[in-house]
């Protein structure tokens, strides 16, 4: 390998290292790029939006907070009425375990 290759690929390297520490100033990689759903650990009570349809992994603590000043709930697929924790809207859930 000559001299040249050798500075043509430190000076690659380099120029991506640097873009990925720039921050995207159109957005384009969020817009492009899908998350994964927050995954809590197994046994993590699961909150699912119908308006945001996200999926919220809540600790059994954060429940009293979420619910009040009053929960509904009712014989249907997104059955309890209480605050999302992802969108902070009142709407209707889905709660589920993760196993």
């Amino acid at each position: 390998m000559s001299e040249w290759d050798r500075d043509f690929i430190e000076q690659q390297l380099a120029d991506h290292s640097r873009r990925r520490r720039d921050p995207d100033p159109l957005g384009k990689q969020a817009l492009f790029s899908a998350s994964a759903p927050r995954a809590g650990p197994l046994g993590t009570l699961t909150l699912e939006c119908s308006v945001c349809k996200r999926e919220s992994p809540v600790r059994i603590r954060e429940i009293p907070r979420l619910v009040m000043p009053f929960s509904v709930t009712l014989p249907r697929r997104y059955h309890t009425l209480m605050k999302c924790p992802g969108c902070g809207r009142r709407t209707w859930l889905r709660v589920h375990w993760r196993l």
